[in-house]
C-alpha cells in the first residue's frame, strides 16, 4: 500500500521518498508470498460496492507493468443456503448487479473438482475474482515508482516529527506496526496457512462459509500441493517477532477440511508458514491523521491486500488535500 501511494504521488508529478524500514521485499509484514485472493464479492454490500472502484485497479497495474498479476480464475463461496453471510452476499451481488451464479451441490463439485457439498448448501460463483501474485505485485509497484522518480530509503529510526520537518506531507502505511505510530484499536495475530499434498486440480479460488472461514487456491505450478488457510483466530504476536511458528491446531483443521470436503483423509502438510493479520474488531479499515501533515491508512489484513492499489491512491489523495479521512465515516478514526 505504501508503494502504491508513492507511485500514485509520483505519477502526479510530486517528489516522493518511500521509507522501507525493514528493507525492500522483507517477509515480516503481510504482503509477501506467492498468492493473495482478490474478489469483488463480499457478504457486506458496502465492500462489494467499494470493490467497484478497487478491483479494476489491478488491471490498470497490469497494463502499466506489462505483466500478468491477476489470475482471474473466479471465486467459489460455499456454505449453508440459510447462512446470514451467504444470504447477505447474494443480496449485495443482486443489488449491485455483480455477475454471479448460484450453484447446487453437484455443480459445486464440477466447478471445483471433487468438492463435497451437502444438500442444504449452495455455492456462489463470481467470475471477477482470483488470485494475485503478491510478491510480484509489490515488486512491480516499487519498480514503477522508481521509474517515476521515487527515492527509496531504508532508515528505521524516523518519527512523525522528523518526517514532517523534512517533507510537505507524510503518509503512513505501516501494516502491523501501526500502533507504534497511532493509538488505534487493532490486534496483530499470527495466522497459519499450508500447502497440502492434495492431487492437482484446476478451478476457482474458494472460501468455505462458517466459523473458521477456510480458504484456498487452485493448483499453482510454482508450489507443491494446494494452499489452504484459515481466516479467523490466531494468537496475538509482536510484529518484530521473527519466529512465525504455524499453529498445530490450525494445521489439523486444514487436514480435516481435506478429508471432509475433498475426500483426502491422508492429506499431508508439505510446507506451512505463519503470517500476520492486523485487524479491527469488525475488520473495517481505519483512516485518520497522525500529525499536522501526516495521514494514515490501516487497510487491515485478511482483506486489506485486495484493496492495496485503491488504499494507496486514497492515502495519496489525503496527502494532496484532495480527500479527507473525515469524509470516510465508516473508516474514520480520531483517537
Amino acid at each position: 500500500m505504501g508503494a502504491s501511494a508513492a507511485l500514485s504521488l509520483a505519477e502526479r508529478g510530486h517528489d516522493v521518498t518511500l521509507f522501507e524500514a525493514r528493507g525492500p521485499g522483507h517477509k515480516l509484514g503481510s504482503s509477501h508470498g506467492l498468492s493473495r485472493i482478490v474478489r469483488r464479492a463480499y457478504p457486506d454490500e458496502f465492500y462489494t460496492a467499494l470493490m467497484e472502484q478497487a478491483y479494476p485497479l489491478w488491471g490498470e497495474l497490469e497494463e502499466k507493468c506489462g505483466e500478468r498479476l491477476l489470475h482471474e480464475v473466479g471465486l467459489l463461496y460455499f456454505g449453508c443456503e440459510s447462512s446470514p453471510t451467504v444470504c447477505s452476499m447474494l443480496r449485495a451481488l443482486g443489488a449491485l448487479g455483480v455477475r454471479h451464479s448460484v450453484l447446487g451441490p453437484a455443480e459445486c463439485g464440477e466447478a471445483m473438482a471433487g468438492l463435497r457439498v451437502s444438500p442444504n448448501e449452495i455455492g456462489i460463483l463470481t467470475p471477477e475474482a482470483g488470485w494475485v501474485d503478491a510478491a510480484r505485485a509489490w515488486g512491480v509497484t516499487v519498480r514503477l515508482a522508481l521509474d517515476a522518480g521515487v527515492v527509496v530509503r531504508g532508515e528505521a529510526s524516523v518519527s512523525v516529527e522528523s518526517l514532517e520537518a523534512g517533507f510537505d506531507a507524510v503518509g503512513l502505511a505501516v501494516g502491523p506496526w501501526i500502533r507504534r505510530w497511532v493509538d488505534v484499536p487493532v490486534r496483530v495475530t499470527l495466522q497459519t496457512f499450508a500447502y497440502l499434498d492434495v492431487p492437482e486440480r484446476d478451478g476457482p479460488v474458494w472460501i468455505e462459509d462458517g466459523g473458521s472461514i477456510l480458504y484456498g487456491f487452485p493448483y499453482d505450478p510454482r508450489a507443491a500441493g494446494m494452499k489452504i488457510g484459515m481466516h479467523l483466530g490466531g494468537q496475538e504476536i509482536d510484529p518484530d517477532e521473527p519466529e512465525r511458528v504455524p499453529s498445530a491446531e490450525v494445521l489439523a483443521s486444514l487436514q480435516e477440511f481435506c478429508a471432509r470436503r475433498l475426500g483426502e483423509p491422508d492429506a499431508r502438510v508439505l510446507t506451512a508458514e505463519g503470517c500476520l493479520y492486523t485487524s479491527t474488531a469488525n475488520e473495517d479499515f481505519l483512516v485518520g491523521s497522525a500529525g499536522e501533515r501526516t495521514w494514515f491508512v490501516s487497510a487491515c489484513s485478511g482483506h486489506g491486500f485486495k484493496f492495496g492499489p485503491w488504499s494507496g491512491r486514497l492515502l495519496a489523495d489525503f496527502m494532496l488535500g484532495l480527500d479527507s479521512p473525515r469524509l470516510h465515516e465508516r473508516f474514520y478514526w480520531e483517537g
